[in-house]
């Protein structure tokens, strides 16, 4: 029976080829000679270079090289696209045209010298590649000058034609579908060759030598074979010796090798994700994952080394990330040391090596190597770096406010402009105090909303409502009224006098409800930022001017997640160098 490379045993065999084995292998993986094989390979070949490849795309294409592609090129070279027994281009020239000229379909084929039946041939042939063109059907008979009655019937049988095709074709890959689940059985219960046999039965001396306590290097002396291969044997298993143990049998939970065999199979055939998943009963987003995470850098999926790949990252225990890559453990070490937060650690790295993959890392994973354990990678020094210090995770909890002191004349939340809650305008502002031991030194700190740019002001002898708003004042006063159009504030007695303070910098001052920090929550997070330079329960007076200002600096350069892992202190400077606008 004469095989065509279109059939589902001559697809097996060219993605075989494709995928790097060789032709023997692949035809007697498919069931064929080996001369078929080139024959397959051949009419390949051909068809790309009638796609307009060249020579060395077409063989790139292919997968395969060897000595009879030169043969292969000058067959390509000489192909007209005609059979040897059929009319020569001239003769078909000849006849069309003496039938441009409007002469019959007989008289022109006389003029040619040919047959009335072969003209007819043409002419069908012609208003097929017409149609094919996508021109009308009125068009075609114009063109050709048919009659009503064999325009219809040329068309019927060219809509016949085609649906023979199409229902051939249909038949072919269901049959194909079909037999997928016996090419699986059959790559599986194939006879390994002689060298496989050997290959295998040496590993297992290699290993059972390991378990015995030998060494690598004299392991594969006494099986006579380079430490190169037996550390080659160590890499491809994660460094672990094979249990003795047999494999557990397949639970239906993960896919086995059998089903990857047929993604691959299935795949070849042409089939989507979801007919795949249909085949397999399985779902079609878990073909995906498979897919996204097995496919080598060419887009290949390689059924035994996907099986592979997946058994070794269900092994466990793993190796901690921060343990086994070095570098990233140097990256994140240096960027605690300077007090960056784990969340800044990862959005940084991202941003800093977009196409460099070994430098990811979730901030839970900083989280747990430091705050849990059992966790590993990083010391527990490092703890001290983060913002709250602690060396354990410590649950939320609350605590009960009292009622506190009243501030008159005070304009709630709910009467801030709308625009403040959007951070599309620069020059809202959040603010509070944070309190030395005895509550004697205090700061003011401010955060701008949009841009996230802290200020710190320094009240080394007390934080009366006078105080702060002179401090407020102050920092307000070098900026443009771009940047002040509100001020929100908790409800403390130092904004005792907020009407003074919004007379002297023309800024609104609107005050939070009782008991709900989140209404001001890009100052509270940057209340915790300071905390880590300045920490609760100390002295704040002893910091001088000059420090102040060089933590304020060095906050105001870390990145943030929320600008999209910029600095606020470069969003700030933008919004102070754009062209005024009025104040709403």
């Amino acid at each position: 029976m004469y095989l065509s490379s279109s059939s589902s045993t001559g697809i097996r065999f060219l993605a075989s080829i494709k995928q790097g084995n060789g032709l023997k292998p692949s035809a007697r993986a498919a069931g064929i000679n080996k001369e078929v094989g080139y024959r397959w390979l051949r009419e390949s070949y051909l068809r790309f270079r009638g796609e307009g490849l060249s020579p060395a795309e077409a063989t790139e294409a292919l997968g395969f090289t060897t000595s009879r592609l030169p043969a292969w090129e000058a067959a390509a070279v000489v192909a007209t696209g005609r059979h040897h027994r059929q009319a020569s281009v001239e003769d078909e020239a000849k006849f069309w045209a003496a039938f441009g000229r409007g002469t019959r379909v007989d008289q022109a084929a006389e003029a040619a010298g040919m047959s009335r039946s072969t003209a007819y041939r043409w002419l069908h042939a012609r208003f097929d590649k017409l149609r094919e063109s996508k021109v009308t059907l009125k068009r075609c008979q114009e063109l050709l000058r048919l009659t009503d009655r064999r325009c219809q019937g040329l068309e019927r049988e060219r809509l016949a034609r085609l649906a023979k095709e199409r229902n051939a074709a249909a038949a072919a890959q269901h049959a194909a579908v079909q037999s997928s689940n016996r090419h699986a059985d059959a790559v599986l219960d194939s006879t390994a060759s002689d060298a496989q046999a050997r290959r295998a039965e040496r590993d297992t001396a290699y290993w059972q030598l390991m378990r015995e306590g030998k060494s690598n290097a004299e392991a594969c002396r006494l099986l006579g074979m380079h430490r190169r291969t037996g550390t080659s044997l160590r890499r491809a298993n994660n460094y672990q010796i094979p249990s003795l143990k047999p494999r557990p049998a397949p639970t239906g939970r993960y896919l086995d090798i059998r089903e990857r065999v047929q993604i691959a199979d299935l795949l070849d055939l042409g089939c989507s994700m979801r007919e795949v998943a249909y085949e397999l009963g399985r779902q079609p987003s878990t073909i995906k994952r498979e897919l996204d995470r097995h496919r080598d850098a060419d887009g290949r999926y390689l059924p035994h080394t996907a099986d592979h790949d997946a058994r070794l990252q269900r092994s466990r225990p793993k190796v901690h990330k921060l343990v086994a890559d070095p570098r990233l453990r140097g990256l994140v070490q240096r960027k605690l040391n300077r007090c960056w937060s784990p969340d800044e650690i990862s959005g940084w790295m991202k941003k800093a090596y977009p196409d460099d993959h070994d430098l990811r890392i979730c901030p839970e994973t900083i989280y747990r190597s430091l705050l849990l354990p059992q966790g590993q990678g990083l010391h527990k020094r490092y703890a001290a770096k983060l913002r709250t210090g602690r060396r354990i995770r410590k649950t939320r909890w609350r605590t009960r406010t009292g009622r506190g002191s009243r501030i008159r004349n005070m304009k709630m939340i709910d009467q801030r402009p709308a625009e403040v809650e959007t951070r599309l305008e620069a020059g809202h502002w959040e603010g509070d105090l944070i309190v030395g031991v005895g509550s004697v030194s205090a700061m003011v700190t401010l955060r701008e909303r949009k841009t996230q740019y802290g200020i710190i002001v320094n009240l080394p002898r007390d934080h009366t409502a006078a105080s702060v708003n002179a401090a407020i004042t102050s920092a307000f006063a070098v900026l443009p009224s771009t940047l002040k159009r509100t001020l929100t504030w908790d409800q403390g007695v130092e904004m005792a006098s907020h009407e003074a303070l919004t007379e002297a910098t023309g800024v609104p001052v609107f005050f939070a409800d009782r008991s709900s920090p989140w209404q001001r929550g890009a100052n509270e997070n940057f209340n915790g930022l300071v905390r880590q330079y300045f920490p609760k329960g100390t002295n704040l007076a002893v910091h001088s001017t000059r420090h102040v200002n060089h933590v304020m600096r060095e906050l105001n350069t870390r990145p943030r997640k929320n600008l999209d892992y910029d600095t606020p202190a470069a969003r700030f400077r933008a919004e102070h160098n754009a062209p005024a606008r009025p104040v709403g």
